[in-house]
Order: C-alpha cells, then sequence, then structure tokens
C-alpha cells in the first residue's frame, strides 16, 4: 500500500466519520478561548498573543498555547464567529496529525527492521485505527480540545524528520535536524504535553542504540526547551486559583490504578463517552446507590491492577521475543506517565489525554498481532474471520464517532448529555445551573446548583450563582449571606465584591462607587467588572472620571478593542470628537469584526 493511497484513505475517514460536527456551535471553554479572547480580533494582535496564557477574560489557568490562539486569531480573521469553520479546521488538523503519525509510524518501523510490506500495513491500519477511534473525539469536535491536534501533529512531525536525520547525507543532517526542532517547538506552544515528543526523540534513539542520534536528539530537546520556557517566563501570567480538591498523595496509587483501568475500557470499548470523568469520588452519603458506586470503583481499583500486571508482563516478555513491541510499549507508557494520575493534574482522567499515548499503543498491538500470525500461522478460514472481526470494529468505532460528534450541537445538548451518560460532576452542574440562570429558570437552576454544592461543598463557581440566583429572587438576605461566603474565596472574590455592590444598590436605593471600585481592583485585571465600573461613573454623571479610568486599564491592556470603542463613546459625549475618532480607529484596528458581533460583547 502506498502512503499516499493510505493518507488518502485516513482523510476521507476522518472527514466522513466527523462530519456532523460542522453543524455543531460552540460550547463550554469555547466562549473564553474564542467569543471572549480579545487577542485574537485582529492579525495586529498576533505577536502579543505569544505575551499571554491562554484564558484572558476568564478564571486564570496555567495554560501557555500561543499556537492554539493563532488557529483562532487565523479563523476569525477569515470567518469571524462563524461556528462551522472552526470545527472543520479542527477535522483538517486531527486528519493531518494522523497523516503525520502514519509517517513517523512507517518511519519508525524501518528503523526497528520491520519488512516493507509489513510496516506499511502496520503502520496505515495504527494510524486510521487512531484517527477514528472516538476516544479522540473531545479532543477534535471541541473547538477548545484542538490544542492535541496541534501538538501530535507537529510532534510526530519533528519525530519523523528526527529519524529521516539518521539515514540522511551528511551535509542534510542539519536542515533535517533543525526542521524538527521547530515542528518540536510548535508541538510544545500548541499544548504543554507537546513537550513530550523531545523525550521521545531522545528515548527512540536510545532503543536503535543510537549514540550519536542520542546526542543530536538531546541538543535539540535543549534548544527547544530553551526557546519554550524563554516565552513561557516572559508571558504575562496571573497564577491559577487554587484547586478545590487534591487527592492526598497516599492515594494517588489508587487513583492512577483507576484511571488506567477507565482508559482501557475507552479504549477496547468505547461505549459511554462523556467529559469529567470522576474516578476519586467518595460517597458523600450511606445509601444505596453511593455504596454501589463506591464498591464498583474498588472493583476498578483492582482490575486497574490486573491491568497494569498484564502490561509490565507484556513488556517484560516482548523484550526478550518482539523487540519492535517493546519498543513501542515504551514509548506508549512514556506518552502515558505524565497523564497517569502521577502528578496532580485538573481532572483525574479525560478522554482526549489519551491521545498520543493511544498512538503507539496501537502501533504496539499490530506488531504483536503480525507476530503472532508469523509464529503460530493461522487456517485461512481464521485469518479471515480475524479480518471481518476487525473489519467489523472499525466500523463500530467510525459509527460511534459520528453519534459522537452529535452530543456537542450546542451549551445544553453538551451538558444535558455528558451528566447523562455519567459526568455529574460539580463543574458541569454548575455550567448547567448556570445555563438556566442565563435563562431565567431560576428554580432550575437553584436546584442544579444545590446539588454541585452537595457533592463539593464550598464550591466557590455554586456558592457565586446560587448568590446571583437569589437575588433575582428578591431573597436579598440569603444572596448577602452568599456573597459575603464567596468574598474569602479565591476564584469569585471580585464577582462577590460587585454583588455586594449591587445588594447595597437594591437594599439601599443607591450604589456605593467605592464598593465598585474595589471589585474592580480585587484579583487579576477583570474586564467584565472593570467595563460595568467605567459605566456606571459614566451614568452617575462623572464621565471625564470614566474616561480616566478607560485610559489607565488601556495603559496595560491596550490590545482591547472593546475598550478602545467604549473609550471613543465617552469621548463624544464630552465633545471630544477627534480624540473619539482616533479611539475608533483604534477599535478597528484591533477587531477586523468589530461591528459584525456588537450583540456578543
Amino acid at each position: 500500500m502506498k502512503k499516499s493511497f493510505a493518507a488518502l484513505v485516513i482523510f476521507i475517514a476522518v472527514v466522513a466519520a466527523y462530519a456532523p460536527a460542522a453543524r455543531n456551535g460552540f460550547v463550554w471553554d469555547d466562549t473564553a478561548l474564542v467569543l471572549r479572547d480579545p487577542l485574537i480580533r485582529s492579525w495586529r494582535l498576533i505577536p502579543e498573543g505569544f505575551n499571554h496564557f491562554l484564558f484572558v477574560d476568564a478564571t486564570a489557568s496555567d495554560f501557555y498555547r500561543p499556537i492554539q490562539r493563532l488557529t483562532y486569531a487565523l479563523e476569525y480573521g477569515a470567518f469571524s464567529f462563524r461556528p462551522a469553520a472552526y470545527h472543520v479546521t479542527s477535522v483538517v488538523l486531527h486528519s493531518a496529525a494522523a497523516i503525520a503519525l502514519l509517517f513517523f509510524a512507517e518511519e519508525l518501523l524501518l528503523a526497528c527492521g520491520i519488512a516493507a510490506r509489513q510496516r506499511r500495513w502496520i503502520a496505515a491500519i495504527a494510524a486510521l485505527v487512531w484517527a477514528i477511534h472516538p476516544v479522540q473525539t473531545a479532543a477534535v469536535v471541541y473547538v477548545s480540545g484542538r490544542a492535541d491536534p496541534l501538538a501530535a501533529l507537529f510532534g510526530f512531525l519533528g519525530c519523523y524528520l528526527m529519524l529521516r536525520s539518521r539515514i540522511a547525507v551528511p551535509r542534510r543532517v542539519i536542515p533535517w535536524l533543525l526542521g524538527s526542532g521547530i515542528a518540536f517547538l510548535l508541538g510544545a506552544l500548541s499544548k504543554e504535553s507537546g513537550l513530550i515528543f523531545p523525550a521521545l526523540a531522545v528515548v527512540i534513539a536510545l532503543l536503535l542504540k543510537d549514540k550519536k542520534a542520542v546526542m543530536k536528539n538531546v541538543a535539540v530537546a535543549a534548544f527547544v526547551a530553551a526557546v519554550y520556557f524563554s516565552l513561557r517566563q516572559a508571558a504575562e501570567h496571573h497564577p491559577s486559583p487554587p484547586r478545590f480538591l487534591i487527592s492526598p498523595l497516599v492515594s494517588r496509587p489508587i487513583l492512577m490504578a483507576r484511571a488506567l483501568a477507565e482508559y482501557a475500557g475507552l479504549i477496547v470499548l468505547p461505549v459511554n463517552l462523556h467529559m469529567d470523568r470522576q474516578v476519586d469520588a467518595q460517597p458523600t452519603e450511606s445509601t444505596e446507590t453511593n455504596m454501589n458506586t463506591f464498591a464498583a470503583r474498588e472493583m476498578q481499583t483492582l482490575l486497574g491492577v490486573i491491568i497494569l500486571g498484564g502490561m509490565i508482563y507484556w513488556l517484560w516478555r516482548e523484550r526478550r521475543h518482539n523487540s519492535p513491541v517493546f519498543k513501542m510499549l515504551i514509548l506508549a507508557g512514556i506518552a502515558y506517565l505524565p497523564i497517569s494520575g502521577i502528578v496532580a493534574l485538573n481532572a483525574p482522567v479525560a478522554e482526549h489525554w489519551i491521545y498520543v499515548p493511544t498512538a503507539f499503543l496501537f502501533l504496539a498491538a499490530g506488531l504483536a498481532v503480525v507476530r503472532l500470525m508469523e509464529t503460530h500461522p493461522l487456517p485461512l478460514t481464521l485469518v479471515r474471520g480475524f479480518s471481518v472481526g476487525l473489519a467489523c470494529w472499525m466500523a463500530f468505532l467510525a459509527v460511534r464517532t459520528c453519534l459522537r460528534t452529535l452530543d456537542w450541537k450546542d451549551q445544553r445538548t453538551f451538558l444535558e448529555r455528558t451528566i447523562a451518560a455519567g459526568g455529574d460532576s460539580p463543574r458541569m452542574l454548575i455550567n448547567l445551573g448556570g445555563l438556566e440562570l442565563s435563562e431565567g429558570k431560576l428554580d432550575r437552576a437553584k436546584a442544579i446548583l444545590n446539588s454541585a454544592l452537595k457533592k463539593e461543598p464550598d464550591q466557590p463557581l455554586a456558592v457565586i450563582n446560587l448568590a446571583v440566583v437569589a437575588l433575582r429572587q428578591n431573597d436579598f438576605k440569603t444572596s448577602r449571606q452568599l456573597a459575603m461566603r464567596a468574598r474569602e474565596m479565591p476564584w469569585v472574590d471580585a464577582q462577590a465584591e460587585e454583588l455586594i455592590a449591587v445588594l447595597d444598590s437594591k437594599e439601599k436605593g443607591k450604589t456605593n462607587p467605592l464598593q465598585l471600585r474595589l471589585a474592580a481592583r480585587t484579583g487579576p485585571p477583570n474586564w467584565n467588572i472593570e467595563k460595568r465600573y467605567v459605566r456606571f461613573m459614566n451614568e452617575m454623571g462623572a464621565t471625564d472620571a470614566a474616561i480616566s479610568e478607560l485610559q489607565a486599564c488601556l495603559q496595560t491592556q491596550w490590545y482591547r478593542a472593546e475598550s478602545w470603542e467604549l473609550l471613543g463613546q465617552l469621548l463624544t459625549r464630552i465633545g471630544l470628537v477627534n480624540e473619539a475618532a482616533i479611539a475608533r480607529g483604534q477599535a478597528a484596528a484591533y477587531d477586523v469584526h468589530l461591528t459584525e458581533h456588537a450583540s456578543v460583547l
């Protein structure tokens, strides 16, 4: 099978499996990363995008992914907020990552001494299975999950170029290595997990016992690390608030075992797919349902230990009998280690985290099957039966992927289906409660938010949202109690101060400007609160003070088109027409579609 034909098959299969995604909208973090990020609004702001971490107008994070932001900037410039374009781009990037895996896998199998015909088929089938497997849907259908395909695309490309450098003529080794280093750097700037690929390149050279390649790859990895961390260190970053719940170190091995069992089930039979998978939940009360869930988790722990033991035995056995399989398992293990639970992450398990490890696992499985057939020849009937079974499994994967894309149709569909499938985590319940609140369904919002609070007491986002619900129900006493409680929580302290100002206005008939100023000065810069404060001063007749406040904000956040637009309005009000025109010109420069999405802002 020619690589060009295999690449075409993979591309067609990916497009067919993910075609329904083109009709989906923006969900969950897409609101923050696409609809609210001021740094994607103009090509002039692309360099500035490298000076900031990922979430600008949302809760601060530790994610530094400027290449992901760059793709949004290009799409925004061409398509504004049309979600279909963003989804098509994600599907194309995933297919490109699969094709990069195809080229890299065949080159790696060549380095491992696999015959030409075998390596072509193994690489093609492994890449195809990887491309259409429904466990990858969260990284493809979810626009904010695009960081995984980007990192994998550049990572696999970098590994391919690294392998090519081993067999290149001396005068072409440097260009191959330079290309590899650039690809690795782009992968790291797409997602933090992209840093694993330079390490994988070094391990591959070690497994191939190529000392010269080891030294070269170490130099490339050092180059990537130096540039990446220099850019990351210089970027503006507000530390993310402390996590609500962090599993104790002593329980980490238990969670690792459960995560391994969870991932194994998703790979073999990906039926129940959803975000926010919980393997660390403990029973909050002694009901029969909770105790049964806890018992199931204990069984999952045992299953994870058994699977780990089986993987270790497989690894030990293949070291002696099948070196290529041993190498693939080592690479899969290294790629899996960062997301295994050994370190605390923002969730215990996430489907899209095994995006890269599954690639090496499928290659290992393909090599093992080929070796088994070579050492234990099967009757033609069994070979045909196995081929039919494999084809049926792959067809099931494609259909399941196609159906899974429908779960991301819109925000309500995504949240309700996630919760119904078992992803009823506090985070999902809070998002659904917030959606009900935005639609004015106050009683339902209150019930959902209380459920979230029951699962995770003192959850800041649940507390502040419940305070807003109480305010809208004119229960000022409860709202104030909750707001005062939220005031001590780092995640929502600024919102709490703003809510207290609103409560004062409701109860006393006038707004305290000092309280609003305190809200605007609490925590990291919050444009939504700052904007309300500026507009309040303007409404109170202090337009000059509002302009001064806005100009001070623009000293550090000059890239906000909406700020310049608001400044233009205020300057017009006091008769400074020329200055207002300059401000509006700045707004247009920093948002190429400013007039088109005024209602979204």
